[in-house]
């Protein structure tokens, strides 16, 4: 009944259940490894529930489920082992150089329409195994995943009985007793040191940047715990704290725009200070508005891009509004229209209110770290320059979260302790309930005049 649950397509037998028999041989007389027996036990497992009747439906369910996945992995991992034999076929023949490709991974990569890490993976196990442990693997008596990690364990110079030991482990615990026995030499650090890389590249919708890189250990655990620091400095008190992810982000982001804003070369006297903070002006965070139209008739939904080219929406272009000024460009073809840049804020009157407010004016907020000046009524919707429209926030309630979590201010709020607002909220929502018409009917006859004399 359950015979397509078998490993074994060629013989229609189950694992005898008897103990003395349980985990030595097949019913074709063949040892059976110990990754056939563990198969073995779940096919078993899913027959036995499915005939005995005293199992609810979900649990044969269920034990059937288990055993479908097992067997389609089982599958897979004699497809890798047909494919190693190809690919140690093609590497004797030289077939990468043939076909014109730089090195045998980016051949296997293409043509098998694959990750170039798993494409890697095949040459590297093609490379070291034997022909009769590619047809174990083929077999299906072993598994194409544990003999990678074996054999990654035995080239790290793991010992007989550390490798029999592994297979007691999960695969990611292999993984890390792989790194205990993996040798760094003074050769190897060094190379670490000089294949650091950072690099930002935009997806492919152009919403976001992925952020990939490499660092050395020592590095790494430098800026882990450096954008940590600062990551939980940045959010004041009372507020709940983002994920260490999402702080490390908001730190690497502020660290960055610190030394964009820093001074090459710092004013020595009084003179050459004030004059220097007379002309002080953030530069402006440069925005490519492709089309002008759409970008105006989808609300800054559409259209929008920074100069890097990367796709932004309605909040990015509120946030530029309020640092900086925003370059208007209109691209036809080949030709170029510039419609000039709009500045958000006069820095005079950017400087004016952030002296007037002397912080930030979020009730109960005290941190002063890059204090910024805002719409209270964004530009979007009809704010203007007024400084009854601008107070001053600070970097978090600024960036974080009035633009990012799009949170308002209320207007009605005290202009020193202002109130954030959740997401496209503009009012604090308190209405005032209707009066008693009895009770109005009363203070109406109370007030009226009278022709009689008071007593």
């Amino acid at each position: 009944m359950y015979g397509y649950l078998l490993d074994y397509p060629d013989h229609d037998t189950v694992q005898p259940r008897h103990a003395e028999a349980a985990d030595t041989r097949r019913s074709d007389g063949l040892f059976a490894t110990r990754y056939q027996t563990e198969r073995q036990r779940v096919y078993d497992r899913a027959a036995h529930m499915a005939d005995s009747g005293s199992y609810t439906h979900a649990d044969v369910e269920d034990a059937k489920s288990e055993a479908a996945l097992v067997r389609g992995e089982a599958q897979v991992s004699r497809a890798r082992g047909d494919q190693l034999g190809w690919v140690r076929h093609m590497l004797r023949g030289g077939a990468a150089a043939r076909f014109g490709y730089r090195s045998p991974a980016e051949m296997v990569a293409s043509r098998l329409d694959m990750r170039r890490s798993t494409a890697l993976e095949l040459v590297y196990l093609a490379e070291r195994l034997a022909d009769h442990q590619i047809d174990s693997i083929r077999s299906g008596s072993v598994s194409y995943e544990r003999a990678l990690a074996e054999t990654r364990l035995a080239e790290a110079g793991a010992s007989g009985e550390v490798i029999e030991g592994s297979r007691d482990l999960d695969l990611e615990a292999v993984k890390r007793l792989l790194q205990a026995h993996r040798k760094m030499t003074r050769t190897d650090e060094r190379a670490v040191f000089e294949g650091q890389f950072l690099s930002l590249q935009p997806s492919l919708d152009g919403s976001h940047v992925q952020v990939n890189g490499r660092l050395g250990a020592l590095e790494a655990d430098i800026c882990r715990q450096g954008l940590d620091r600062r990551g939980e400095r940045l959010v004041p008190a009372g507020e709940a704290l983002p994920d260490a992810g999402q702080r490390r982000a908001l730190a690497l982001t502020t660290l960055c725009q610190d030394e964009l804003d820093r001074t090459p070369h710092p004013a020595r006297t009084t003179a050459e200070r004030i004059r220097e903070a007379r002309r002080r002006r953030r530069e402006p965070a440069l925005m490519v508005v492709a089309n002008q139209t759409l970008a105006e008739t989808s609300a800054y939904e559409q259209g929008v891009a920074m100069l890097a080219g990367a796709r932004v929406g309605p909040d990015t272009v509120d946030l530029v509004q309020c640092l900086g000024a925003t370059e208007v460009i209109t691209v036809a073809g080949h030709n170029i229209v510039h419609h000039g840049t709009t500045t958000s804020i006069r820095p005079s009157l950017r400087r004016a209110v952030l002296a007037r407010d002397d912080g930030c004016t979020i009730d109960g907020c005290t941190s002063g770290y890059r204090l910024e000046v805002h719409h209270i009524v964004p530009r979007s919707q009809g704010g203007t320059h007024t400084e009854d429209n601008l107070t001053t926030l600070c970097w978090y309630h600024h960036h974080v979260a009035v633009h990012r979590r799009g949170m308002g201010i209320d207007p009605q709020s005290p202009p020193r302790r202002r109130r954030l607002l959740p997401a496209r909220a503009r009012t604090c929502g308190h209405q005032r309930p209707e009066p008693d018409p009895h009770t109005i009917a009363i203070l109406r006859a109370l007030h009226a005049p009278t022709n009689r004399a008071p007593p």
